[in-house]
Order: structure tokens, then C-alpha cells, then sequence
């Protein structure tokens, strides 16, 4: 199933809270509702949600800064019933796109050193590890791996590709 992927709105907030409260390291609310102000206001901030075309359900997020031509990934989180039906990755692919339309040319982020899975997805897409962020997380503390991926425009023509395959183009 495709999943529409959209900017976060106001109305949108409750439900990103209540999936973040599944990650491992969870934005709360207070962060959420600044990072969707400065997105409103136009600033750095780019959140983008995956939402399931015929509930309206936000199954997914993907909160982004944008700094001129780089992009960081600040938390990407699917609600935990939605998880392992590729819902992660194309909001990944997506929302690079769309990144890539506002001139990203360049996106990092910073995961767990245990978690696997999500190294897996950010492999999959064209990340790779760069570098070691010692003791970066609390609770349990750990390190982080530094990933980077410098091909994000390649993610604009790709996102077309799919959407002319989607319509019938």
C-alpha cells in the first residue's frame, strides 16, 4: 500500500505525539509544537507524516532540520501496529525528495549503535556510516553512528519515476 506523505499540521499534533511516545527516545509534545511552529513560520524545521489514504490515520514521522543545501533527520518513527510494511522507508525516500525540492543536496542523522533495524533502513536508501558519536545517548547511554547521504537529489528524479508508475504515466 502506498501511504500519502504530507506536511505535519496543526491538527496532526496528538496523533505524533501518541506515536512518539513509542520510540526509544521520544519527542514530547512541547518539541513536536515547536518544531511545527518554525515549520509554519517558515523556518528550518520540516516535519513530514505518512498517512494512510483512506483513514486519514498518521501512521508515520519524520522530523527534518533544513540548513541551506543539508538536511538532518532529527527522529523517524512509525506507529509500532503499522510497523515492517516499508511505511519507514517510503517516508524516508519521500520526504528526501521533497527536501531535495527545497535544495537539499546533502542529509545526516545519528542512530543508536544498536539499532540494527534502523541502520538497515538508512543502508537501504543510500546512507552510510561516516563516524561515531561517543556517548550520545541517555537513557541507556550510548553511542551514536554519524550517516550520511550525499546523492539526495537522486531522490527527486526517483520520486517521479514512482509517481508516474502510481498515475499510469
Amino acid at each position: 500500500m502506498e501511504y500519502l506523505i504530507v506536511p505535519m499540521e496543526p491538527q496532526h499534533l496528538d496523533a505524533c505525539v501518541e506515536i512518539e511516545r513509542t520510540a526509544q527516545d521520544p519527542w514530547n509534545a512541547a518539541q513536536l509544537a515547536e518544531e511545527l511552529s518554525c515549520q509554519m513560520e517558515g523556518g528550518a524545521s520540516r516535519i513530514y507524516l505518512a498517512v494512510e489514504p483512506s483513514t486519514q490515520q498518521v501512521v508515520g514521522l519524520a522530523a527534518w532540520q533544513l540548513a541551506g543545501d543539508e538536511a538532518s533527520l532529527n527522529t523517524l518513527t512509525v506507529d509500532p501496529a503499522h510497523r515492517r510494511r516499508g511505511i519507514g522507508r517510503q517516508l524516508l525516500r519521500q520526504s528526501l525528495a521533497l527536501l531535495a525540492q527545497q535544495g537539499a543536496a546533502y542529509a545526516f542523522l545519528e542512530v543508536r549503535h544498536s539499532n540494527l533495524a534502523a541502520q538497515g533502513l538508512y543502508e537501504s536508501v543510500g546512507f552510510s556510516v561516516q563516524g561515531l558519536r561517543q556517548n550520545f545517548y541517555s537513557a541507556p547511554r550510548e553511542d551514536a553512528l554519524v550517516m550520511s547521504c550525499d546523492g539526495v537529489q537522486s531522490f527527486i528524479s526517483a520520486q517521479q519515476e514512482a509517481d508516474d508508475v502510481y498515475t499510469g504515466n
